[in-house]
């Protein structure tokens, strides 16, 4: 357990500067992806976590209205079991593939504006670093966003199979 939550602080900090999350929601969204379908339910998330009632519901709260997390009962139980939305996995993957793709019409004009003005200038090589640059982040690009595209799929597909 002392492993799980050093994972927790340490991937709750990079969630806290890459997603903008408060310090506690980070930790909780971490949590929540460690545990994985099974989730955790709010008693867990206080004790584990060590943090308030209060605190932890506020937090819960906002991870929700962000789409980040779901939660599920059982059966003849009535808690709330908390854990990662399936959707946020993949607005996920739409946001990294968008993000990249953006990236690549940014080198792209960049690529066709130096090849043009090379041309015009009667000094185009193809091997010039500049230019060779340009083209072979494209192409690293490209790779990318196929990889990406075929995660999403395979997550799409794995959802899909459990429905």
């Amino acid at each position: 357990m002392a492993e799980k939550l050093a994972l927790v602080e340490e991937l709750g900090v990079h969630f806290e500067s890459s997603d903008n999350l408060a310090p506690l929601a980070s930790r909780i969204f971490v949590y929540l992806i460690l545990n994985g379908i099974e989730g955790a339910t709010f008693e867990e998330l206080t004790e584990k976590l060590e943090a308030s009632k209060s605190s932890i519901s506020t937090n819960l709260q906002l991870l929700q209205s962000l789409g980040r997390i779901t939660y599920y009962t059982k059966c003849g139980d009535r808690k709330r079991y908390f854990k990662v939305s399936q959707n946020h996995i993949i607005s996920r993957l739409d946001e990294k593939i968008e993000m990249w793709t953006k990236d690549k019409n940014n080198h792209q004009k960049i690529y066709n504006y130096k090849k043009k003005l090379f041309q015009l200038n009667n000094n185009y090589d193809e091997n010039n670093l500049s230019v060779q640059f340009n083209r072979q982040y494209i192409e690293f690009i490209d790779k990318m966003i196929d990889n990406l595209t075929e995660l999403k799929q395979n997550i799409l597909t794995i959802v899909n199979q459990k429905e």
